[in-house]
């Protein structure tokens, strides 16, 4: 479909067995990217049971399934809402392939205790989805982007939202309000950037 030969693409959530990220890593390798895929956990034990009982090894797996494609491929443990650790995969990755042409943020919190009535709606549950969703979205964006502006322009940033960002769900007002955020940072931040 499309010819990505010489390209580096930078995948954040990527490290799940059965999630958009490891497809969107695995594709592109497929059309010829060398790819970076990041999550949190470290832990063999955020892992599922049954995709542990299955053989999954989370990012290790994602990136052995990169490398058997026939493209290179490096799996960083990140925080996205860390400003630290989001500086030091961006520069991991830059010290490995030399630039980043595609970004896909992709990291999102996990469902827990956010999914409730908002007069339930405590506010810790509340800011870990905005730290993680909207934040995490604003930290790799800028970092990313500022290396394609300094090597010259050009690449790709593509940040996942939900139809949650256009119409909002009962229950799920956190996560409604955090892609609602992600829809209008990325609105916002093309204009920007297209200039």
């Amino acid at each position: 479909m499309y010819d990505l030969s010489g390209k580096v693409a930078l995948i954040t959530g990527a490290g799940g067995r059965h999630g958009i990220g490891r497809s969107i890593a695995l594709r592109l390798a497929v059309e010829g990217a060398d790819v970076v895929v990041t999550d949190i956990e470290a832990s063999a034990t955020a892992i599922r049971a049954e995709d542990r009982q299955a053989g999954w090894a989370g990012l290790n797996s994602v990136v052995e399934e990169i490398e058997n494609t026939g493209r290179q491929a490096l799996g960083l443990f990140s925080d996205v809402s860390d400003g630290a650790q989001v500086a030091d995969m961006v520069a991991k990755t830059l010290d490995q392939f030399g630039k980043i042409d595609i970004l896909v943020n992709n990291a999102g919190s996990r469902p827990g205790k956010d999914r409730v009535p908002v007069l339930e709606l405590e506010e810790e549950a509340f800011d870990e989805v905005q730290r993680v969703n909207v934040r995490g979205t604003y930290l790799v964006s800028r970092a990313v982007a500022t290396h394609m502006v300094n090597r010259g322009g050009g690449g790709k940033i593509i940040n996942i939202s939900s139809g949650a960002g256009k119409r909002g769900i009962a229950r799920y007002a956190a996560y409604c309000a955090s892609k609602f955020a992600v829809i209008g940072f990325t609105q916002a931040m093309a204009q920007e950037m297209a200039v």
